[in-house]
């Protein structure tokens, strides 16, 4: 049993604290909405388990923190709902909680020591050293705002999960044929004889007469076409802006000089060696011996490691740092305890603090408490401007009462660009935020107060929009000319690769070689390449393709965007599973996590005939109506 959680030990931990990281913050307004009306939470049951609309709503949040990165940084609750990530997140509820109760109804109970291996063990809480580091582990859960009790409780369902998955889903057995015709399939490899005409080679094309660049000019408008521009009011708030104003006596400076001393300067910091032990009588016993012959022989002798945390303060070593900065240099502790079992420390350096003196700290203070009462401010301020836009007083008239800064735009594109092709706003923090929210308002709307990065709150007015139109063919006669010539060119130089393409069936090698110098065109021999190639040596994917359909002799031509590209197929390499380089490896365990897959999907509908399923489908939609 320990050796398959090792297995998985690398793989669920981090997740579930990013899940954990996402749902601090994401649940808005829940409670408020749960209690309106006296309608029933309850979105879904699994068996016994009831689904609660704040875990569905938190669940979903995730996804949408998860996607959002994906899809240009903006995605709104609609537009995830469409998506389906509504009803992805109700299904892992649902498949969390059958596995819930298959653990518990199976008699899968995990242990403290199950616990310890698979914490220990894991990545994110080990040093530079790659050893398992209390320090750093006690600052990941903290700064994912989670107690070590609710981290081992969730690792203990998670590895109930992983358990009653593994023994599902153990002992797969790929089928040796269907392996061995998966492998000949992908590691099938080809060479080609290729001949590239660069569409320039075609020379000089001449003009089109008027009528034809009319033509031209019409029926490719959308080159031609300029962008929908929008002209912005911006009205900003920043703590950084408010900080400026702010003016701190020197009495006040003083006092928060007093009050900080201690973290002002530099912190007393120390290296400590760590022993932990399971058991008190073992931690007393290294301790007894570590004071005669060392923490290292002692640990050795009670095989286990001593654990090395360099440079930290006390600040930084939760439950044991009195301990820790209590001893002398070189002295071994006794057997000190916290939330992970008993430990042994031992200081191997000193570096001593030190205090600034006022003057040193001043300006350093001065901007904490500028910046600390600024953010006192901030949210005050953000919250009268949020009311006074929601009255509908004008943009002008809120910033001004509030002292903001408006800046204009006169003329922005969706990317952030002006009518030059240059940035719009150059240097303006959180600018694509702001064009993505006016482009999704109507002419002379104002946007709501909305919260950036860095303590930054904008709200921003459309004063205007040039919808998006063809420029004139007088202003781009140059581009249009220049594109009827490209076009041109291509159109005559693929209907010259035909002509290379009919010569190369019949042509020797060096016979193919003559045609691409005569067409002036290039010649190359690829090296084997396999069906899922991308590209090789000029030839693009989609003749990788055609040339795994033909035959050798066989001829394609295709297109890239500056040339025309005539491949012909010479000699087919097939890959014998048989070989003695032959890597079945990896199509075996692709092979093996596919039937996996379908035993789990198999498991989780019986699962559902033992914990029926019921889903109130009119809740949901209720509870995350577009309105809510």
């Amino acid at each position: 049993m320990l050796q398959f959680i090792r297995t998985y030990a690398g793989s669920w931990v981090v997740k579930i604290l990013f899940v954990l990281l996402i749902v601090s913050f994401a649940a808005w307004g829940i409670g408020d909405m749960i209690r309106t009306g006296g309608i029933s939470s309850t979105v879904a049951s699994v068996g016994k388990v009831e689904i609660d609309r704040a875990e569905l709503d938190q669940e979903f949040r995730r996804q949408m923190e998860r996607l959002r990165p994906m899809v240009g940084g903006n995605l709104t609750t609609e537009q995830a709902r469409q998506f389906g990530l509504l009803d992805q997140s109700l299904s892992a509820l649902v498949q969390r909680a059958l596995y819930d109760q298959a653990a518990r109804d199976a008699g899968i109970s995990v242990g403290p020591d199950v616990v310890r291996q698979r914490i220990a063990e894991e990545p994110a809480f080990r040093n530079a050293q790659n050893q398992f580091d209390a320090n750093q582990f006690r600052s990941v859960l903290r700064n994912n705002q989670l107690t070590e009790d609710g981290y081992v409780a969730l690792l203990r369902r998670e590895t109930a999960r992983e358990l009653v998955a593994g023994a599902v889903g153990a002992g797969v057995t790929p089928p040796k044929p269907l392996v061995q015709d998966l492998y000949r399939f992908r590691g099938e490899r080809r060479v080609a004889e290729v001949v590239t005409l660069p569409n320039a080679a075609i020379g000089d094309v001449g003009v089109p007469d008027e009528a034809e660049l009319t033509r031209y000019y019409e029926d490719h408008q959308v080159r031609f076409t300029a962008p929908e521009y929008r002209a912005l009011s911006i009205a900003q708030l920043s703590a950084d802006e408010i900080a400026k104003d702010i003016q701190i006596p020197d009495n006040e400076l003083r006092a928060a000089y007093d009050e900080r001393a201690d973290e002002l300067g530099t912190p007393e910091r120390r290296t400590v060696e760590m022993v932990l032990a399971d058991d008190e009588a073992k931690a007393k016993q290294i301790a007894e011996a570590a004071k005669t012959k060392g923490l290292t022989a002692a640990a050795k002798d009670a095989g286990t490691d001593v654990i090395t945390l360099d440079n930290v303060t006390r600040n930084e070593l939760p439950e044991i740092g009195d301990a820790a900065f209590a001893l002398a240099q070189g002295a071994v502790s006794d057997a000190v305890r916290s939330g992970l079992g008993w430990h042994v420390l031992t200081v191997t350096a000193i570096q001593p603090g030190a205090t600034k003196t006022f003057e040193e700290a001043r300006d350093q203070l001065l901007a904490e408490l500028r910046k600390e009462k600024a953010m006192d401010s901030l949210y005050s301020i953000a919250n009268r401007v949020e009311d006074q836009l929601a009255s509908g007083a004008p943009l002008e008239e809120v910033a001004q009462a509030q002292s903001l800064p408006i800046a204009k735009i006169a003329a922005v594109d969706s990317s952030g660009k002006a009518p030059d092709g240059k940035d719009a706003a150059p240097g303006r923090p959180n600018f694509a935020a702001m064009v993505q929210t006016a482009f999704q308002l109507a002419s002379g709307a104002t946007s709501n107060l909305t919260e950036a990065p860095n303590n930054v709150f904008y709200a921003v007015r459309v004063d205007g929009v040039t919808p998006a139109a063809p420029k004139p063919l007088a202003e781009v006669r140059d581009q249009a000319v220049a594109g009827w010539q490209d076009d041109k060119r291509a159109t005559l130089a693929a209907e010259k690769a035909q002509d290379i393409a009919a010569k190369l069936k019949q042509g020797s090698e060096a016979a193919a070689q003559d045609v691409a110098s005569q067409s002036g065109a290039s010649f190359a021999m690829t090296t084997p390449f396999t069906r899922d190639a991308r590209s090789v040596e000029g030839l693009p994917g989609e003749l990788v393709r055609k040339l795994f359909e033909g035959k050798p002799g066989e001829t394609v031509t295709g297109a890239t965007a500056d040339s025309q590209v005539v491949a012909r197929l010479k000699e087919i390499i097939p890959a014998d599973p048989a070989a003695s380089d032959a890597t079945l490896a990896t199509v075996e365990s692709t092979v093996a996590q596919g039937l996996e897959s379908d035993i789990m999907a198999q498991f989780g509908n019986a699962l559902r005939n033992s914990y029926p399923v019921e889903v109130h489908r009119n809740r949901i939609d209720q509870f995350f109506a577009s309105g809510n």
